[in-house]
């Protein structure tokens, strides 16, 4: 799981920042209003009116009051920015990001128009973070780089360190990892220098969410715990509780489940004390899915849901996208395909409404996973096709991010020049203003303007040389990066058909068996015990061997191709005897391991028998003068032969079992099959006296064979 950061942590950004630097840069706010000859009780009235709607979760109350405002000021009843940018924070902060940019940009035309560079760059910087939740990547850049621009033409570097600080976030969400790692840092740098200390642990935490991402988890834990350090000089029990999650998400992603489960409850008792219901609930999301992964998948899934609830009431989009891909993942982990396609299919369908593309690419990835986990392939393609077709649309969408970056750079840099360029014209206009006559001060500014329009001209054309360079380096990028992707798709589908198959028959290895044999039986363990009355069937996992007879004097009289052969042919029978859905393994030799699905212990017998008499009636071309007939022998069994016992004891027991029943069979005349149906470990009265239960210790079990009787049977010596 890549560690997601709480989403109230850029909500408490957008906060500090309306906290820590709007007073300064309004001065007095009666002052302000005054000079807008603005009605401040009705704006006073109207903010504090939307401020109770959003308390209250009426959403939709708060924004209709908030569009009559701004219908309002456009007909010139109220025109003071500064309650359209208050308007605007309460709404972000809400997660109304559309009628959030509606009243910042309003708040933005008229700061603009009046000239206060100061909370011009507030405000962009508040669009930014809007544009940033939507997923419009390419727009939120260019606001922060606006912001960021006037920041730096007015020497304020703790605001130039908080817009580094959301710019990072965004690189980080975006894949751009090294840039957003070197922002970031940037960032902290900037904060260090002007010593906001509770910024600098905030920052020290997104560092660590960076490495993170990246798997280096000693070096996110030690950002983590630096910033915990920081947290605790300061006596932010918020602060605190934020970063003992994320510690908590290192262990988890480690594998260490126990201590990141601690973490997460240590994290949850901090939360608690700052009453902050949000970042508790996405706290509870992630100790829930620790909880699925260690194993307690009730209680797991209880958190998820009460998360997913607390979202939908809330009506908070992040957290709802979030708990819909843990609860996803948490249902695939138990093989409950049709309720993890339900929430994947609902977060493709939100994540569509608000035009989030790497949401859309979550969830759609879900649902290709879940419908080949079904055996549905045809969907799992349609779905990956238009998948492969989104992710072409988020890489023409991230190179136009680039260029944006990069124009807004260049747009940086040359009113920086423009800047300095203005201010020695001035200088050196004032010097000789005291020295020459009119006519050489007119000269001075015709020249002055003469250069100032070449210099412009200049500059767009220079621009437009370097747009043109970076479209064609950007076009021939992409080509080069479609390319790599094929190749190492290509080479991803060669290595998993070697790894995890056989080269002689086409079935699956032993590999492919551990990595999907653990989730089958706690799959079939977990539904056992919630049919504890019977009322389902077909809930059994079954587990047979087969060998096949005299392989080795076929390999002796007829030759080791011959024996290749026999093993293809047998491949394909078996795959004719069995479902699909059955896992056919090539156990080693001439040796067949199939464990059956979603099946009654019932129909064992039946099973193999349809086997057995499947390869007896069946003829084998060897190229001899005339096909060859083979027979088989097989053992079998319940897998696991009880359900509550741990996995590796459960398949040791399991495989000595089938084992010791085909050991049994090959002994009883070959041609015939022997297995258990049902065993019981509780000890009797009257202990059995079957060989079988001694060895394994069952009080009773009963055992199913082709051949005349037990009594016929010829058990393995011990």
């Amino acid at each position: 799981m890549l560690f997601r950061a709480p989403v109230v942590q850029i909500k408490r950004l957008t906060l500090s920042v309306l906290c820590l630097f709007v007073p300064a840069a309004m001065g007095n706010p009666a002052t302000a209003d005054s000079r807008q000859s603005s009605p401040q009780q009705i704006e006073q009235v109207s903010v504090e009116q939307v401020a109770q709607y959003v308390a209250k979760h009426a959403y939709e109350q708060a924004e209709q009051l908030t569009l009559l405002s701004i219908e309002k000021a456009k007909q010139g009843n109220i025109r003071s920015p500064y309650t359209f940018f208050q308007l605007g924070t309460i709404l972000q902060n809400a997660d109304r990001y559309q009628s959030s940019n509606q009243a910042l940009r309003l708040a933005l035309a008229q700061y603009t128009q009046l000239g206060e560079l100061n909370m011009v760059s507030r405000t962009l910087l508040a669009l930014g973070t809007s544009e940033h939740h939507l997923a419009k990547y390419a727009s939120a850049s260019n606001y922060f780089h606006r912001a960021r621009s006037i920041a730096t033409m007015q020497g304020d570097g703790a605001f130039e360190a908080e817009i580094l600080m959301q710019l990072g976030i965004m690189q980080k969400e975006q894949g751009e990892i090294e840039q957003a790692l070197a922002t970031l840092k940037s960032a902290l740098a900037l904060f260090r220098q002007q010593q906001v200390l509770h910024r600098i642990s905030a920052c020290l935490a997104n560092i660590g969410d960076v490495y993170l991402t990246l798997s280096y988890f000693s070096d996110a834990r030690r950002y983590y715990e630096d910033a915990f350090a920081m947290a605790q000089t300061l006596e932010s029990t918020a602060l605190q509780g934020d970063i003992t999650a994320k510690l908590g998400a290192v262990e988890l992603r480690e594998g260490q489940t126990s201590r990141a489960i601690d973490l997460f409850n240590q994290a949850l008792l901090l939360l608690h004390q700052d009453g902050d219901t949000a970042a508790t609930s996405e706290t509870k999301m992630l100790l829930g899915e620790a909880l699925v992964k260690h194993g307690d998948t009730q209680a797991g899934l209880t958190l998820l849901n009460n998360s997913y609830g607390y979202a939908l009431q809330t009506n908070r989009h992040p957290l709802i996208k979030q708990t819909r891909l843990a609860l996803a993942n948490a249902m695939l982990a138990i093989q409950d395909f049709d309720q993890a396609l339900k929430y994947a299919q609902n977060g493709t369908l939100h994540a569509r409404e608000v035009s989030d593309i790497r949401s859309q690419m979550d969830f759609l990835t879900l649902q290709v996973n879940a419908y080949a986990a079904k055996g549905d392939f045809r969907k799992a393609l349609d779905i990956q096709s238009v998948l492969q077709s989104i992710r072409e649309k988020m890489l023409q969408s991230e190179n136009q991010a680039v260029i944006g970056r990069l124009q807004a750079e260049v747009e940086l840099e040359r009113q920086s020049q423009a800047l300095q360029m203005l201010k020695k014209t001035k200088a050196m206009e004032l010097a000789q203003a005291e020295h020459r006559h009119l006519a050489t001060t007119l000269a001075w500014s015709i020249s002055l303007a003469a250069v100032l329009t070449l210099f412009l001209i200049w500059g767009r054309f220079k621009q437009r040389q370097q747009n043109i360079v970076l479209r064609r380096e950007v076009r021939q990028a992409t080509v080069e990066l479609e390319n790599k992707n094929s190749e190492l798709e290509n080479a991803y589908k060669t290595l998993e058909q070697v790894s995890l198959r056989d080269t002689l028959t086409g079935l699956y290895n032993r590999h492919y068996l551990e990595s999907q044999l653990p989730a089958e039986i706690k799959r079939s363990q977990f539904a056992i015990r919630q049919n504890k009355e019977g009322v389902k069937a077909n809930q059994d996992l079954l587990c047979l061997l087969i060998d096949i007879d005299h392989f080795k004097r076929i390999n002796d009289d007829f030759g080791h191709i011959a024996g290749d052969k026999v093993l293809v042919k047998f491949s394909q029978i078996l795959r004719e005897v069995f479902r699909q859905t059955d896992l056919i393994i090539r156990w080693g030799g001439e040796e067949f391991l199939v464990v059956c699905r979603q099946s009654s212990k019932q129909e064992l017998p039946e099973l193999a028998e349809r086997c057995r008499a499947a390869v007896a009636e069946s003829t084998f071309d060897v190229n001899a003068d005339t096909p060859i007939q083979v027979t088989c022998s097989i053992g079998f069994s319940v897998l696991p032969p009880h359900h509550n016992t741990q996995f590796d004891e459960n398949w040791q027991q399991t495989f000595a079992l089938v084992d010791y029943c085909l050991y049994a069979a090959k002994l009883s005349g070959r041609n015939g099959w022997v297995g258990v149906t049902d065993s019981s470990s509780q000890r009797k009265a009257s202990p059995s006296s079957l060989p079988i239960d001694k060895k394994f210790n069952f009080s009773q079990s009963k055992i199913a064979t082709s051949f005349n009787n037990i009594a016929s049977i010829t058990w393995p010596d011990e």
